[in-house]
């Protein structure tokens, strides 16, 4: 039912309060649209927020006759909170940083974490939900595989009053809890960035996800809003590619071939680091790796070594510390049954859902050491292993003969 406003009960605002939301005070404070936790080293713990209720005096007044003047009594909280975290694959370097981080943060708080691993089939991670909930878990962490296969499994669980926090991929119409992810248009406006730094005037190829992902479509609208003016004026020309997996070796193939046809990009734009090394693998075959300007995203250790060899121009750098953290808090609030609100919202088709953003950096050989190493994400020796100047060994002392 729509209030006076004509809102919904969803269309509401919601707010995190934390040490990444300096400018929360109170009522009438909007937070700001995203976080600003790119960086640093103060982990993220969330609080609930206190819950503001202003009741007209005739409810105050009611209150007070049949209450009693009793205090209101707080709901039962789980001493022993079961999360269940079905993820995509292991396949990308992220995806391990993420689970250890998580899972060490959960086991902070009590918490028993249950992963499963989808192998990259949404049918595989539907029947892991339902084995999930025979082990009474009581929150659903979700990296979904496929944003549409699973929209009547959240819905269930949405309805049995199991939380889902969907973690870094969108389900649609299914009405999950929260979403938690990087911003994908400032991934996206950051590439874009890049190439507009390197490519004054050429042809752009852009290797996108997959057609109709909730972060690759941002993504992608992050990088045709930046180069908008470039492509107006006809100095940038692209060319727009949506892949139908996501093989790596789909984007190996596809460069290959299309560079048997066609005369060599100045630019590519890959959605992830993974998808950037089987481009440039395909680049080195027509000798081209190092000419052609690639750009990739998550900060994998074999990007990082690419970018200050010269092979790649630029990464993307997302806080893993800091998203799996407080992923890992909030599963365990929702499961609590913790209110709070977070401020920005987004429509899964059906829902509007709590959309909680962090975001990125963008990193090349420029502040290498500044983000990533002095971030503690990967060690110097390791980035920079191909790099390092070796070291000569030392002549031998001259031979001199005893007296």
């Amino acid at each position: 039912m729509k209030n006076k406003t004509g809102e919904m009960p969803w269309d509401r605002k919601f707010i995190i309060p934390g040490p990444c939301y300096p400018g929360v005070r109170g009522e009438g404070i909007e937070a700001p649209r995203r976080l600003p936790c790119a960086g640093g080293t103060t982990p993220l713990r969330l609080k609930p927020a206190p819950l503001r209720l202003k009741p007209a005096p005739l409810l105050w007044a009611l209150l007070f006759l049949f209450s009693g003047c009793a205090k209101q009594e707080e709901p039962v909280r789980k001493d022993a909170v079961t999360i269940g975290l079905v993820m995509d694959s292991l396949v990308e370097e992220r995806w391990t940083r993420d689970r250890n981080i998580f899972i060490a943060t959960a086991r902070r708080r009590n918490a028993k974490v249950i992963v499963q691993i989808g192998e990259d089939s949404a049918a595989n991670q539907e029947a892991q939900i339902n084995y999930l909930m025979e082990q009474g878990m009581d929150t659903l962490v979700l990296i979904a595989s496929d944003p549409h296969y699973l929209s009547r499994t959240v819905l269930d669980l949405r309805r049995q009053g199991i939380p889902v926090l969907l973690y870094e991929r969108m389900v649609y119409n299914g009405g999950a809890s929260l979403l938690m992810a990087f911003d994908g248009e400032a991934v996206g406006v950051l590439q874009a960035q890049e190439i507009l730094k390197r490519i004054p005037r050429g042809t752009v190829l852009i290797y996108n996800g997959l057609s109709g992902d909730f972060y690759a479509e941002g993504v992608h609208r992050g990088i045709i809003n930046t180069l908008g003016d470039a492509i107006n004026r006809e100095r940038i020309k692209i060319v727009d590619h949506w892949p139908g997996t996501t093989r790596v070796e789909e984007a190996f193939e596809f460069i290959n071939t299309y560079l048997d046809y066609n005369p060599p990009m100045d630019g590519i734009i890959a959605l992830n680091d993974l998808q950037a090394e089987a481009i440039i693998r395909a680049l080195a075959l027509k000798h081209l790796a190092g000419r052609v300007t690639v750009i990739g995203a998550d900060a994998d250790l074999a990007a990082c070594q690419r970018i200050v060899e010269g092979t790649q121009a630029m990464t993307v750098y997302k806080p893993i510390n800091y998203i799996a953290t407080a992923a890992a808090d909030l599963a365990i609030d929702l499961a609590q049954d913790y209110r709070f609100t977070i401020h920005n919202a987004v429509n899964d088709g059906t829902f509007r859902i709590p959309y909680f953003q962090f975001l990125p950096v963008a990193v090349s050989a420029e502040n290498m050491k500044e983000i990533i190493i002095r971030d503690g994400f990967h060690l110097e020796d390791e980035v920079y292993r191909n790099t390092l100047p070796k070291v000569q060994p030392a002549e031998p002392a001259p031979h001199v003969p005893r007296r």
